[in-house]
Order: C-alpha cells, then sequence, then structure tokens
C-alpha cells in the first residue's frame, strides 16, 4: 500500500506565500495530505498527527525566548529543517563561524556590537560588506569603503549587532540547492549593479555545472546540521567560499535557470522522508 503521509508546512508571512502553495500543490501531487498554518497559529498540542513538518523560515520578529519555546515545541516532532539548525543557519555570523570551524572555506567575518568594532572592523578589513545579524532576500546588505564608514556610523542606532564580511572580489555568484546528499541544481546569479544578486531583487540567472560545487555545498549544508539549504557561493581567485546557506531557500530561479521542476523534486524529498519509519 503506498504511504500517504500528514506533512504540515509552517511560514512566518501573515498571508500564505507563493512557495507554501506551489509546495502544498507540489506534495499533493506526490501522494501526501497537505496542511499549511502560519507560526503564531501552530497548536503544538496537535504536532503528534504530522509525519512531517516543514519549515519555510522562521519568525524574525520572536524574541529569544520565544524563538527557544518554539523551537523546543518543533523538536518534539520529526521537522524538516531541524528548528535549532535553522535558528543558527538564518544567523549570519554564527553560521559562518559554524562553516569556518567545520574547514569550509568563507570570508573573514566578525561581528560589530559598537561603533568603535565597526570601525575597527572596517579600517582592518578594507572595502567590507555589512549585513544584518538576520535577514534574507539580500535585504540590508551594503558594501562599504574605509573612507565610507562615518557616514554609516551616524546612521547606526544606539545599539546594534552587524556582520562585518570582508569583500570578495567575485567572479561569479553561485547558488547551489542540496537536499539530503544531493545537489539538485547549481545556477549562477548575475546583476552587474547591485552588490546583492537574489533572484527575489531580479538578478538573471544562468545554469551552472553541479559538480563543480557539489563538495563544499554538500559540506555546508552538513556542518550546520540541515537536511536541505541554499548554499550561496562566490568563485575568487583561491576557489569558491561560501558567504551563507539559506534553511529554507527559494527554488523559482533555479527552475527558470536550469528547465527543471525544482519545487516538485523538493516536494518528493520531502515525501520520501515523511514516509520513512
Amino acid at each position: 500500500m503506498r504511504c500517504k503521509p500528514r506533512i504540515l508546512i509552517l511560514y512566518p508571512q501573515r498571508k500564505v506565500p507563493r512557495s507554501t502553495v506551489v509546495l502544498s500543490a507540489a506534495l499533493s501531487r506526490a501522494g501526501a495530505v497537505v496542511d499549511a498554518k502560519q507560526f503564531d497559529a501552530l497548536p503544538c498540542d496537535l504536532l503528534d498527527r504530522f509525519d512531517l513538518i516543514i519549515l519555510r523560515g522562521f519568525p524574525y520578529h520572536y524574541d529569544a525566548v520565544r524563538a527557544s519555546s518554539l523551537a523546543t515545541c518543533l523538536s518534539e516532532a520529526r521537522t524538516i529543517n531541524n528548528p535549532w539548525a535553522t535558528i543558527k543557519a538564518r544567523d549570519k555570523f554564527t553560521s559562518i563561524k559554524l562553516l569556518e570551524r567545520a574547514g569550509v572555506p568563507v570570508p573573514k567575518t566578525f561581528l560589530a556590537r559598537t561603533r568603535g568594532e565597526l570601525l575597527k572592523r572596517v579600517e582592518e578589513l578594507g572595502d567590507s560588506v555589512i549585513k544584518p545579524i538576520s535577514s534574507s532576500l539580500g535585504f540590508g546588505v551594503v558594501r562599504i569603503a574605509p573612507d565610507e564608514v562615518f557616514y554609516l556610523l551616524n546612521a547606526l542606532p544606539f545599539g546594534f549587532e552587524v556582520v562585518v564580511q570582508e569583500y570578495v572580489e567575485k567572479a561569479r555568484d553561485v547558488r547551489v540547492l542540496v537536499a539530503g546528499r544531493e545537489v539538485l541544481g547549481a545556477m549562477y546569479r548575475v546583476e552587474p549593479l547591485k552588490l546583492a544578486s537574489n533572484y527575489a531583487q531580479g538578478a538573471d540567472v544562468d545554469p551552472a555545472p553541479p559538480e563543480e560545487y557539489s563538495e563544499i555545498s554538500l559540506k555546508a549544508v552538513e556542518a550546520l546540521g540541515l537536511e536541505y539549504g541554499g548554499v550561496d557561493l562566490v568563485e575568487t581567485p583561491t576557489g569558491p567560499k561560501v558567504i551563507e546557506v539559506n534553511p529554507s531557500p527559494l527554488w523559482f530561479g533555479l527552475s527558470e535557470a536550469i528547465g527543471e521542476d525544482i519545487g516538485m523534486k523538493l516536494a518528493e524529498f520531502f515525501y520520501r522522508k515523511a514516509c520513512e519509519e
């Protein structure tokens, strides 16, 4: 008898995002019974009804205590990605340090919590990239030179935390999508006029040879304890470096680039996981 798992998709947005709608339809075609809920509507006492819970993001507006409580709740069920791994991966400083510890090539990265720390790091690194601790789709990412940092300092609030990363002169920007121990596809993202080359912000996409980036991408996803993820890399003169790993990646740009239904491939991966004993 064919498995017919019950799967719950959780999303942080106020309205159901396109990715959840598309993934729900693909899972239904694969043979699953699918429900979707916003995180704030999650009933912890009903999680045992589901064979698998899929996290499509995590609420950025939750404070540490509420996020920890939610992660503990979700840990009682079969969840992809693991909620604790998701929290670590979306933290752009913690995740880079975990990758670095695992031997994954990454840019030099620091945390700045005061104006003095920020000034020191930018002077040390030269051209730098400033990022929020947690964000997605390339929002809030800026490049800054040492002689420009004072303008940024004046715009910052009294209390802040930002990631300061060395600016890496890149030959190409790459996104690789990993699910399990398999690379589902890779693409080049082309955006000559912006620092962030995200498809969601209008970057062009072209197919990339997945075999060239599979080893480093699989290692990065494993280092963060994720079961699937979108690995962002840049090609440098010394080889590819991982910029970050998205624990709830979109796939529309990749589908366009390589001409395959990546949403269905992801759905089949989730379906298999839900049916595992």
